[in-house]
């Protein structure tokens, strides 16, 4: 993915934070561009559910017993899919009654279990759910977050994002009983920072990846409930400015937006392969990039996906030499004659329509 490392030696950045004695430094506008035109290897259509059809704009998970899919906007609750698109049930169902929930902010799956972040204001409930549905345990934690991981029953961890209200700090490692543990990342921005509600953990090789919204800055959650820094993300003439932490939330934000800026979106790392969705925006122009570093033989590119390429907009995973991705049914129809489609894939795609639920992808990594 990319063949400049940049070499530092060990020290302190920050509370919490520590860089490793090697960083790889990623410097975006040197990387070679090849052709998005991924061969679609397999294909999965997800059944419809007559109580709600998904939409475009998806959180998505996936694990050995199927796929999670929730609507981003007036979800009805999580939708379970079996490994080849039956639909086994809904998840963690919102509303008032007994076993559901009020609300959704994100979910996370881990071994036999659901984990639904839930809440408003100041306060949080980790819902714990049964693959089946059923609601085994809600745990208050005094915090306000959005982003969470759970590293095991008992370490969860949680991020704020720039959100002066949600304490001193942004990071938290908290217990399984709704204790918090530590702290990380002071907050020192301005406070006038307004939070993002997005992903900021991602699945690492062996290891759990974390980002900021606006930073190019890449790190694995370490032992001792610590950060350490693996890989930085060089955006040159698009890269936040440092002037941006200091001003006026909404003036800075319309400064950044006019001159154009770029931010991870999605990450994910496995033995042989690292990879970066990143969005660019200026003003009305949104551009997406998928980055690739194959470690073994150490080359690295950057496709560019345009809107053309919308059934590429969404990438949930990495699998082997494949890239995973959740695309918007109507994509794929009216861009049946340019799809470059196995047999096995177009098989799969025949009864698709533009009323059909979401498909996951699976596409080959060139080279």
């Amino acid at each position: 993915m990319r063949k400049i490392i940049a070499f530092a030696l060990l020290s302190v950045i920050g509370c919490g934070e520590s860089r490793v004695e090697s960083v790889k430094t990623i410097d975006f506008d040197a990387l070679e561009k090849v052709s998005a035109d991924l061969l679609i290897e397999k294909a999965i259509p997800l059944a419809s559910d007559s109580t709600e059809l998904l939409g475009e704009y998806l959180w998505v998970m996936y694990d050995k017993d199927g796929y999670y899919a929730m609507n981003n906007f007036r979800g009805k609750g999580i939708h379970h899919f079996s490994n080849e698109g039956k639909h086994l049930g809904i998840i963690a169902e919102i509303g008032e009654a007994p076993g559901q929930v009020p609300e959704i902010r994100n979910f996370r799956v881990l071994e036999e279990e659901v984990l639904v972040n839930s809440g408003m204001g100041n306060s949080l409930e980790l819902h714990t759910f049964s693959k089946s549905g059923k609601l085994l345990k809600s745990t208050p934690y005094p915090i306000n977050a959005f982003a969470f991981y759970p590293l095991n029953q008992d370490e969860v961890w949680y991020y704020s994002s720039y959100n002066s209200v949600a304490g001193d700090h942004r990071l938290f490692v908290a217990d399984g009983s709704g204790a918090i543990r530590k702290e990380l990342l002071s907050n020192d921005f301005n406070e006038k920072m307004l939070p993002m509600d997005e992903q900021s953990f991602f699945e690492g090789n062996e290891a759990v990846l974390f980002r900021e919204s606006f930073k190019g800055n890449v790190y694995q959650l370490s032992e001792e409930d610590s950060l350490k820094e693996v890989y930085t993300f060089d955006f040159g003439p698009t890269a936040v400015p440092e002037k941006f932490w200091e001003m006026d939330a909404f003036a800075g934000f319309e400064m950044i937006n006019k001159q154009g800026f770029s931010n991870i979106a999605f990450l994910e790392e496995n033995e042989q392969y690292f990879v970066a969705y990143v969005n660019f925006q200026k003003e009305r122009d949104i551009k997406k990039t998928l980055y690739v570093w194959n470690k073994k033989t150490d080359k690295e590119f950057i496709m560019e996906i345009d809107g053309e390429l919308g059934y590429f907009n969404s990438l949930i995973g990495l699998e082997g030499d494949q890239l995973v991705f959740i695309a918007y049914a109507p994509y794929l129809v009216r861009n049946s004659e340019k799809l470059n489609l196995s047999d096995k894939a177009k098989a799969s795609l025949a009864t698709v329509t533009e009323d059909s639920n979401p498909v996951i992808l699976y596409a080959k990594i060139p080279g």
